[in-house]
C-alpha cells in the first residue's frame, strides 16, 4: 500500500514550467500549494477513513485508497502535461496531488490496523512505514532522477504519476476481497478472544 506515495520525496524537485513544460518559472513555488494540499489531504483522510470505514467496514477504506489513486492521477495529468500561459493552474493541480497524496496515511494507517491483532501492529506499522515505504520513496527518487535525465522529466511524470498510478489504482480493486476476508478473519478472533475473557 505504499506504492501510491510516489512523490513526496520528490516535491522539492516539482519546478511547474511556464508558459509551457520546458521553460523554468523562477519564482514559481509548486513545493507550497502541494504542502498546503497534503496537510488538509491529511486532516480529510482521517474523516474519510471513519466515514467510509463506518459506512463499509469491509470495503469502504479500499474505496476511498482506490480513489486517491486516481485523483492523483488526473490530477497529475493536468499538472504535469499540459501547457498553462499562467502558474496559478500549475498551482491548483499541485495542490490536488498533494491533498490526494495527503489522503493516503488517513486511509491505509486504519487499514494495517484492521487486519492485524493488536499485539502484532507495533511491529506490523515499524516495517511497513520504516522499510517498505522508505523503500519505496527512496527507490522512487533515485528512479525517476536517472530516467528523467534520459527521457525528460515530462515523460518520466507521465508515466509514473499518470500511467503507473492508474494502473495502481486498478490493481487495487483485487484488494477487495481479500481485505474483507482478512478483516472479517481477525474481527472473529477478536471476538472469540472477548467472550473467552468473559468467560474467566
Amino acid at each position: 500500500m505504499g506504492a501510491h506515495q510516489p512523490l513526496r520525496p520528490l516535491a522539492a524537485h516539482l519546478v511547474p514550467r511556464g508558459p509551457g513544460p520546458g521553460r523554468a518559472l523562477p519564482h514559481a513555488r509548486p513545493r507550497l500549494p502541494f504542502g498546503v494540499g497534503y496537510f488538509l489531504g491529511n486532516v480529510a483522510g482521517g474523516f474519510l477513513g471513519d466515514w467510509a470505514a463506518r459506512r463499509s467496514p469491509r470495503f469502504g477504506l479500499v474505496a476511498v485508497l482506490q480513489a486517491a489513486q486516481f485523483a492523483f492521477a488526473v490530477a497529475a495529468f493536468l499538472g504535469t502535461q499540459i501547457a498553462f500561459a499562467s502558474i496559478v493552474p500549475f498551482a491548483l493541480f499541485f495542490g490536488l496531488m498533494g491533498a490526494a497524496q495527503g489522503v493516503n496515511p488517513g486511509i491505509n494507517r486504519p487499514m494495517v490496523m484492521a487486519i492485524t491483532p493488536p499485539e502484532l501492529r507495533g511491529a506490523a506499522f515499524a516495517i511497513y512505514i520504516s522499510i517498505f515505504e522508505a523503500i519505496g520513496w527512496a527507490a522512487f527518487s533515485l528512479g525517476a532522477g536517472f530516467l528523467g535525465d534520459v527521457f525528460g522529466l515530462k515523460q518520466v511524470f507521465l508515466w509514473i504519476l499518470v500511467l503507473l498510478m492508474l494502473a495502481n489504482g486498478a490493481y487495487l480493486t483485487l484488494l477487495y476481497r481479500p481485505y474483507a476476508r482478512d478483516v472479517d478473519r481477525l474481527q472473529h478472533e477478536l471476538d472469540t478472544r472477548r467472550a473467552t475473557a468473559l468467560n474467566d
